[in-house]
């Protein structure tokens, strides 16, 4: 287990480790993450070993932004004015997919998130590909807002950590169904900013 502070040096770091297929602690403006190549069932299915989660519940993908996410959803008018406005920032969108992803995709649709975190956006510039967005808990267990709220267990399993400091919104992204135009998790996008789109 190795302890990088969030920087140049640790951002080459933590490309090499998700190209050989391994896991990284990640900060983003919510939480922390447990990130792992999203095009790689190999890596996903650390993830969930990792977190003690049910393969039966998807993750979520962080992209580098808009063009990148175009990739793996289908955005309509709607989605896109949502992404518009919130993006990159604490909301999760979920949108009809382009193709189906294992382990990500659910009913045809892929939950995509662009963090507003500096270097955490470097990092899937550079990697290039999508990483899993899912909390650096056990299923169920605390939220992850700085590293020493990490379980030391989950810690040993992951192959590198990033800190970044405290996360700046401190609690999960807001789910938000824009085909449906529900709300699946309220978290730091409130139902009052969503307003006339939900």
């Amino acid at each position: 287990m190795r302890i990088l502070k969030a920087n140049d040096e640790s951002l080459k770091e933590a490309v090499k480790v998700l190209r050989s297929g391994g896991v990284i602690i990640y900060p983003t403006d919510t939480l922390y993450g447990l990130g792992a190549d999203a095009t790689s069932n190999k890596a996903k299915k650390k993830i969930y070993k990792i977190k003690g989660r049910d393969f039966r519940k998807p993750f979520s993908i962080c992209v580098a932004d808009l063009k990148h996410a175009k990739n793996f959803v289908m955005f309509d008018e709607l989605s896109l004015r949502v992404a518009k406005k919130f993006l990159p920032g604490p909301l999760t969108l979920v949108i009809p997919q382009k193709k189906e992803m294992k382990y990500v995709s659910k009913e045809g649709k892929i939950a995509v998130r662009i963090p507003d975190n500096y270097f955490t956006l470097k990092l899937l510039k550079k990697f290039g590909k999508p990483i899993t967005a899912t909390s650096a808990n056990l299923s169920g267990g605390k939220d992850p807002v700085k590293i020493s709220d990490i379980n030391n267990k989950m810690k040993s399993q992951c192959d590198l950590i990033i800190d970044g400091g405290k996360c700046k919104f401190k609690k999960p992204s807001t789910v938000f169904d824009v085909e449906s135009k529900k709300i699946l998790r309220e978290g730091a996008v409130s139902k009052s900013k969503l307003g006339k789109f939900v």
